[in-house]
């Protein structure tokens, strides 16, 4: 079993726990929000308030989302051998995470109820199914055949150089996208405020009360999400439509699921959509979402391509491993030092 397919496995078995446990928990919900409006006729508003996530409507759609999520994970084991039909389990995974998304919409305006308890179905109804669409965008890859025959041995040592080959065409791909988020952020900023700032990884250290530059004009997030994106939807590099859809759908679950843990996690408040057009308490908005889409076509159809040509042209692999582990290595010895120097940020 290839690892696409044991990824696809995981997170199809966790559809079915993830779907039955919320199944279980939204009849329970209905079920006892029922008996207690049957049981008081005075306060059904406070009743409804004080459950958060019973809204009529609201945990109505909660329940279809969930066991649209039960039938996906069954289905999905069911024909876990069957490649040709990745295009209906993104389906199934898309449409579980937009029947939860309408729901948990519908309580927030008609209840007005967000608590962290009902967060927890926010990484059950939206995080779990994007990681699926993830794996069924993988497992779409396994259609394509293999024809290549060899000895066994071979095989193991194909395997093991192909892995290497990829960790570091992979490392290569963040490094870059690490720079060229930094380089967006940096003019972004200088045309909004005409200002050049110290951003990402670049410092600013007083040492007796001279400045003194230091670290990379790198971002690290750029680059993890960058590679991460490339890696994720390659297998759509020849649908640009399904690529911009599907980047779109799974990059804002995953930013709004971003902001939650931030926010009652770590306490933390990283970003405000509040003022722009068409957000959702803050933590995402129409023009970000939209954003998404495009990076997630520029980076399979562009940056894809682009850097692993840059990748294979570079001869020396040798040389540019051992630059790209004393690169990687720097990068983590700066986030170790940053607390302990005099450091400035802008």
């Amino acid at each position: 079993m290839s690892k696409r397919v044991r990824f696809f496995k995981i997170t199809s078995i966790l559809m079915l726990i993830s779907g039955s446990f919320a199944v279980l928990v939204g009849l329970i919900v209905l079920v006892f929000g029922l008996l207690l409006i049957f049981g008081s006729n005075d306060n059904i508003r406070e009743i409804s308030n004080a459950l958060g996530r019973f809204a009529g409507i609201g945990i109505a759609i909660a329940i279809l989302s969930s066991v649209t999520q039960l039938f996906t994970g069954i289905y999905s084991l069911k024909n876990i051998k069957n490649p040709e039909k990745a295009n209906t389990f993104i389906h199934l995974g898309t449409l579980t995470a937009f029947l939860f998304i309408v729901s948990h919409v519908w309580d927030v305006y008609s209840v007005g109820f967000h608590d962290f308890f009902n967060n927890i179905f926010v990484y059950i109804g939206m995080v779990i199914p994007s990681f699926y669409i993830i794996s069924a965008v993988q497992h779409k890859a396994e259609e394509e055949p293999h024809h290549h025959q060899a000895s066994e041995l071979s095989l193991v040592v194909g395997f093991v150089e192909k892995r290497k080959e990829r960790i570091y065409e992979i490392l290569f791909t963040l490094i870059f996208c690490g720079f060229v988020g930094w380089l967006f952020e940096t003019i972004e900023v200088w045309i909004h405020f005409g200002t050049l700032t110290a951003r990402g990884m670049l410092f600013i250290s007083r040492i007796n009360g001279f400045p003194i530059l230091w670290g990379l004009p790198f971002i690290l997030m750029y680059g993890i999400g960058g590679a991460v994106l490339i890696w994720c939807f390659k297998p759509l590099a020849k649908e640009p439509i399904k690529l911009f859809l599907v980047g779109t759908f799974v990059l804002t679950i995953f930013e709004y699921a971003t902001s939650v843990f931030c926010e009652d996690v770590l306490g933390m408040k990283l970003w405000d959509y509040s003022k722009l057009f068409m957000n959702f308490q803050g933590r995402i908005c129409i023009s970000s979402s939209l954003a998404w889409g495009i990076l997630s076509v520029i980076s399979v159809k562009l940056l894809a391509p682009l850097f692993h040509q840059m990748y294979s042209k570079i001869e020396n692999k040798k040389r540019l491993h051992i630059i790209i582990i004393a690169f990687m290595a720097f990068i983590i010895i700066c986030y170790i030092l940053r607390p302990f120097l005099n450091v400035e940020q802008y």
